[in-house]
């Protein structure tokens, strides 16, 4: 069962993954970071799942470690 605590908003998400909150609205526009959205509006807000955003965090560390110059 899910839980509120496994939600993040857009600006909890930034914070976690060291974003702007426009890269994270970014991101999902883009289809890279998946969110469901509240609401029919166009401005409403959008809730990410932390497990998305633990997912994120791996994949861009993979990313950075894999660029790292071989020493």
């Amino acid at each position: 069962m899910t839980t509120p605590a496994d939600y993040l908003t857009v600006t909890q998400t930034a914070r976690e993954l060291n974003l702007h909150r426009r890269a994270v609205i970014h991101r999902i526009a883009a289809g890279t970071l998946a969110a469901a959205k509240v609401g029919e509006a166009r401005t409403s807000a959008y809730i990410i799942e932390r497990a998305e955003v633990e997912r994120i965090k791996a994949t861009d560390l993979a990313a950075w470690v894999d660029a790292l110059p071989d020493g």
